[in-house]
């Protein structure tokens, strides 16, 4: 399938909002960059579900991009990707009903059973929002570390094939935000640049969970960090421990209930910070950055962190050769690697920088290889659909030859003997 119109939504609500309000616009910006990579000349457009004016003025991400409001414009696709704002059924049914090969995909990036469990047992229906679960795609694609809890989730909500597709990262805009550290830095503004300072002794530890759901948040990565302190590594090498995102759990009496029980806040090493976008809280605050999570195993904040060249330790097993690992939520275990960390990461920093780029490439936009499963993706879709296909996370690519699903067993039929 060649020259192709393919439109990607997109939920931008401001002409210049920023990119790092949420990882959905990456996972869309990344998207469309690996197909614009295609030698299959697809033509790509970004539909943006709230009608905007970008002629006076647009956030720098979107240079280079076709922007079109969704109502305008959605008709004249090809292929359209539910991915960063939600297409209405009755859009989905006349856009399907145009052509007899038109498709519509779900293309889905947030842990949405985890959500969903969330709002229905802990929070209040405002009645402001319409809870629609549109029908009639032809296929969902989630990434990798929605697998756990979503894949039969999204199955039978949607009645349709869903599965795996690769995940895709790129560095374009973290090396955008390292040229504005390096520029600050040059004006006197930041106190340093944004490359990691081995020459510390003492390291300031950071956790930037976000937070809002139990997915990722902060409470287990300061245990990590109070398991090491209670040690003598960690008592000689240990500074600070600075948690971002913490404007509103530092508030919360059953979090702090926990907290000033550590020798981290008695020795008034622990500190709650605000929301920061992630190059300028790791260049300018922290040295060692330490994560945790559950149900959501790759994380774009994990790549960042080992592009920019910091130490980060995660438990996030589909990338466990990125970075430092620890298996699970083993708390005493995390704080032997984050030792580890403390004491001999500044000896082998060259080695660290060759593995990560390594496992980075693998996830990389411009990958030929990541490229090719997407033009295989869509060529599928337009000639039967996607089947069989089974996902290694070791390469972030499909295994070749083989088959996921197994054949379904024909019922016995049971016939009366005749008396």
């Amino acid at each position: 399938m060649e020259n192709i119109k393919i439109g990607i939504t997109l939920g931008l609500r401001e002409e210049n909002e920023s990119i790092w309000t949420n990882g959905i616009k990456q996972n869309v910006l990344y998207f469309a960059r690996l197909l614009k990579n295609s030698k299959k000349n697809y033509d790509i457009y970004i539909l943006n579900i709230t009608k905007l004016d970008f002629t006076e003025k647009k956030a720098n991400y979107l240079n280079g991009l076709q922007v079109e409001f969704l109502e305008d414009k959605f008709m004249e696709m090809d292929m359209l990707v539910m991915m960063g704002g939600q297409i209405s059924q009755a859009n989905i049914d006349k856009f399907k009903s145009s052509g007899p090969n038109k498709k519509v995909i779900a293309y889905k990036c947030g842990n949405n059973y985890a959500v969903t469990m969330e709002n229905i047992l802990f929070k209040e229906d405002d009645g402001k929002s319409l809870h629609e679960h549109a029908q009639n795609y032809d296929e969902v694609w989630y990434i990798p570390q929605q697998d756990e809890v979503n894949s039969g989730f999204y199955k039978t909500l949607y009645r349709t094939n869903a599965f795996i597709v690769p995940f895709i990262w790129h560095n374009q805009y973290l090396y955008e935000s390292i040229i504005g550290v390096e520029k600050a830095h040059q004006e006197g503004r930041y106190t340093k640049g944004y490359k990691y300072d081995a020459t510390r002794e003492k390291k300031t530890l950071g956790i930037m969970e976000p937070n809002i759901n139990i997915v990722k948040f902060s409470l287990l990565p300061t245990m990590i960090a109070e398991e090491s302190y209670r040690g003598e590594i960690g008592k000689e090498k240990i500074e600070k421990l600075m948690i971002s995102n913490a404007d509103r759990i530092k508030k919360h009496p059953e979090f702090m209930s926990y907290i000033r029980t550590f020798d981290l806040f008695k020795d008034k090493k622990l500190t709650g910070e605000s929301r920061y976008q992630t190059a300028y809280f790791l260049t300018q605050h922290v040295d060692v950055l330490i994560c945790h999570q559950i149900l959501n195993p790759l994380n774009y904040l994990y790549l960042d962190a080992a592009y920019l060249g910091y130490p980060v330790l995660h438990n996030a097993h589909l990338c466990k050769d990125l970075g430092y690992y620890y298996e699970g939520s083993d708390t005493r275990d995390a704080a032997k690697v984050l030792d580890h960390i403390l004491a001999e990461h500044d000896n082998h920093i060259a080695d660290y920088h060759e593995r990560n780029n390594e496992v980075l490439n693998r996830y990389y936009a411009d990958n030929e290889e990541l490229v090719a499963e997407y033009d295989m993706l869509i060529h599928n879709l337009f000639n039967g659909g996607n089947h069989g296909l089974v996902y290694d996370p070791s390469t972030n690519l499909y295994k070749k030859n083989a088959t996921k699903e197994a054949p379904i067993a024909k019922p016995v039929s049971k016939k009366r003997k005749k008396k």
